[in-house]
């Protein structure tokens, strides 16, 4: 941080022709385009080799001058340079958007390509993704898991030609963060693993959205691997430039000694521009979740699939082509938290008073289990709620839906009959249903249930619709428990 803030500062004065002319536009409102320079307020820095090994000259170009300065050469060592794509490569950085044509036109993109995913999924992972870069998709064996991370990112740009998005296949013996944040050698020389490099490269084009998949993610203990990587990410934290930073990625003492690596990687961040994305199986070679884990994160579910397919549709589906070679690059903005804080959201307080208030009758029911939520939870469902409102993505009860099962769902599990009364109270609090014997409860009556909380013809029974899924989960839970006499979120 301390470096590019000098640089930034060495910069603006020393090429001051070029940088009055890049400020004079951005003041007048650029929208997210590429500023091209006049030949009269061009400046520029020139690069070749060194004659010593291993290093290379910067020479200064300025304007007013007219000619090189001498005492402007630096040199530099590139052991660590690698190849970056430059933004400037780039037609257009989309920065002014509307929010919803931007979802349609990722999903339309992504149907192009000629995958099938519902367009409430990709809302639901655009609002995840603006909640927290953390998001964990689980479900059975080849539902596309993986597939529409990388298909997401795409659709905004980012792609594994561009180094901007990166599948991480998880190994089994991972049991410390070295694959993923670096090692030192036997010489004592630093080697970055795959994460500080992608967040090194994410703070030199913040602009630019970055992409990690995490692929298997639960084949090896997640805790064990990305623990530190989870605490960092609860540092996050506005700068003095209006930027989310969190505190570094690696001390000193695990880069050691190794001082060129301390000047290019000591001080590394997660950047704003930085999403990471898990997937998981959850069979009988992966390990479970921990509450750490699953506090941090959204869960969102791929289970359900509709094998069918028709062929007629290929004929039609030929006609949206074409957007595949219309690959748009979206600015950071699109994807970037909006909120770190409960008191960041005073604008949008009535949302967020609504939501804050079901909140608590749900933790209610699970304080007196033991099962109860913190501060986390609360923001982070009030920020996706503030999101999906205010963009008209979802209605307030679609969203308030997603989050119970995305949240809060997931780390309820056990065989103590307190985990089946805290499952039934959950239920009786969102449907105007009662049990009529918890002791004894029958399959019939559980099988009943859920088909009628699957069949939205509002006339056949009483039952409240407003949260569907929760109260499938809730049903496919108690089923568990009742058939198992154990019950657990997962499928």
């Amino acid at each position: 941080m301390l470096f590019r803030k000098k640089l930034k500062e060495y910069l603006s004065k020393e090429l001051n022709t070029s940088y009055q002319y890049i400020m004079r536009v951005k003041d007048q409102g650029s929208k997210g385009k590429i500023i091209k320079l006049p030949d009269e307020s061009q400046e520029y820095m020139d690069f070749y080799k060194g004659e010593e090994k291993d290093t290379f000259i910067v020479k200064l170009i300025k304007r007013d001058e007219n000619a090189t300065t001498d005492g402007d050469d630096e040199d530099f060592n590139d052991n660590n340079i690698e190849d970056i794509e430059e933004t400037s490569n780039e037609t257009e950085i989309i920065k002014d958007f509307e929010v919803g044509k931007a979802v349609d036109y990722i999903h339309n993109c992504i149907e192009s390509q000629g995958y099938t995913y519902d367009k409430l999924l990709i809302k639901n992972l655009y609002i995840s993704l603006k909640t927290k870069p953390f998001v964990i998709l689980s479900g059975i064996s080849g539902t596309g898991k993986s597939k529409i991370v990388e298909l997401f990112a795409k659709s905004i740009g980012a792609t594994a030609e561009n180094k901007r998005f990166n599948l991480i296949p998880v190994k089994p013996d991972w049991s410390d963060n070295t694959d993923l944040l670096g090692f030192r050698n036997i010489e004592g020389k630093f080697t970055p693993g795959i994460i500080t490099k992608v967040c090194y490269d994410a703070m030199i084009h913040p602009e630019l959205p970055y992409f990690i998949c995490l692929d298997e993610m639960n084949l090896a203990r997640v805790e064990y691997y990305f623990s530190d990587i989870l605490s960092l990410m609860e540092t996050r934290r506005l700068n003095e430039d209006n930027e989310i930073i969190t505190n570094t990625l690696l001390s000193l003492e695990q880069i050691g000694r190794d001082s060129v690596s301390i000047s290019t990687y000591g001080d590394v961040y997660i950047p704003q521009n930085l999403y990471i994305i898990g997937t998981v199986n959850m069979d009988e070679t992966t390990f479970p979740f921990s509450k750490k884990v699953l506090d941090r994160a959204n869960t969102i579910e791929f289970n359900k699939v509709d094998l069918s397919y028709s062929f007629e549709d290929d004929d039609t589906s030929s006609d949206n082509s074409n957007i595949d070679e219309e690959i748009r690059i979206y600015h950071n903005d699109f994807l970037k938290s909006e909120f770190l804080k409960i008191k960041d959201c005073k604008e949008f307080k009535d949302t967020a008073q609504k939501a804050i208030n079901e909140l608590i009758k749900i933790n209610s029911i699970l304080e007196k289990y033991n099962y109860h939520f913190g501060y986390r939870v609360r923001d982070e469902i009030t920020f996706y709620m503030i999101y999906a409102v205010k963009d008209n993505l979802m209605s307030f009860d679609e969203a308030f839906d997603l989050c119970i099962v995305q949240k809060i769902l997931p780390k309820i599990s056990g065989s103590s009959n307190e985990v089946l009364d805290m499952l039934l109270d959950i239920f009786e609090l969102f449907n105007e249903y009662r049990f009529s014997n918890r002791e004894y409860l029958e399959e019939k009556e559980l099988k009943d249930l859920k088909e009628k909380v699957t069949d939205l013809n509002e006339g056949s029974d009483k039952i409240n619709y407003k949260f569907k899924l929760t109260n499938e989960k809730l049903i496919y839970m108690i089923r568990r428990f009742i058939r198992d006499g154990f019950t657990t979120f997962w499928q």
